[in-house]
């Protein structure tokens, strides 16, 4: 019996070694071409959606953070030209590790706080006129700036050495808090409607529901903003917000008062990769020597006669 308990003994603590072994083989695997070009295909994405909220809400600081984030991928892509993998896997992640504190910013400071902004602009209002469908506007809108702040957290809670996700996350957040300040702009577009000209309170003939006019056609887009600019010509309400380059930014487009970033930022890509330094092969990796630093020689002074 001790015999039989030992042997399984064994057994277990073999197979543990080898699975190790097998594990460590496979974290210390270099990435392939695949990969990178997955990963790579992946980070300009989060790049140019970066692009859009920095160049209509970034400070000097979340400009310089995705200048810098898209110098790294411009490297990435470049070591990946070349076929070298290792290096443009290490860049990806330095431009990944930018973008995360970038999208935590942006995502908190001007997404999530600006949209609780805008609904309580127009909730006493709202509540006061006791109009049922724009106070179930307002009610979506505070409900996605919650679910806005949930992402954020999940994000920020998330696996640390998963950068991808953990910026995923961010994004599902700016695009939540996105969707309710829309639902603010239509709680407040809702609320300044005359009865008379509300769509559920309008008389509609059978020709006319055949001969629709083109104003059926038009996008949400364009509908919201023509609303928006009728109402605050017939001055029901004032611009508080700069609310037309919240509605831009709602659809995912850089304001006409703005420009974009990225084309400044291409302009001033540099091609010089970072320099590393020369192995000595008499050594071992770890114990490579620091390389001595140049002394600074005085000139000879000339022979006196």
């Amino acid at each position: 019996m001790r015999k039989f308990l030992h042997k399984t003994a064994l057994k277990t603590i073999g197979l543990a070694l080898a699975f190790a072994a097998a594990g460590t083989a496979v974290t210390a695997a270099a990435p392939d071409q695949g990969f990178v070009e997955k990963i790579l295909r992946e980070n300009r994405y989060f790049i140019e959606f970066s692009n859009v909220n920095v160049s209509n809400f970034g400070s000097p600081e979340n400009e310089k953070a995705l200048k810098d984030a898209n110098q790294h991928n411009f490297n990435a892509n470049l070591y990946y030209l070349e076929s070298n993998y290792v290096d443009a896997f290490k860049e990806i992640r330095l431009s990944q590790e930018i973008l995360l504190d970038l999208l935590y910013d942006v995502l908190q400071k001007r997404y999530i706080e600006d949209a609780r902004a805008l609904l309580d602009l127009n909730a006493p209002v709202i509540i006061q006129s006791k109009d049922k469908k724009s106070a179930h506007f307002l009610q979506l809108g505070y409900r996605d700036v919650e679910v806005a702040r949930q992402f954020r957290d999940m994000g920020y809670n998330y696996n640390r050495f998963l950068y991808s996700s953990k910026i995923r996350y961010y994004i599902d957040g700016i695009k939540r808090a996105r969707r309710a300040k829309r639902f603010a702009f239509l709680s407040l577009i809702e609320s300044k409607t005359p009865i008379e000209d509300k769509a559920e309170y309008t008389t509609q003939t059978w020709d006319d529901a055949i001969n629709k006019d083109d104003r059926e056609k038009i996008r949400d887009y364009e509908r919201v903003k023509n609303s928006m600019v009728n109402q605050m010509n017939r001055k029901l309400y004032t611009d508080g917000m700069n609310f037309f380059l919240h509605h831009d930014d709602n659809y995912g487009l850089i304001s006409g008062q703005k420009k974009s970033l990225l084309k400044d930022a291409f302009k001033e890509l540099q091609t010089k990769r970072p320099e590393k330094k020369a192995l000595v092969p008499d050594y071992p990796k770890k114990d490579q020597p620091e390389p001595a630093k140049p002394e600074n020689k005085k000139p000879a002074e000339p022979a006196k006669k």
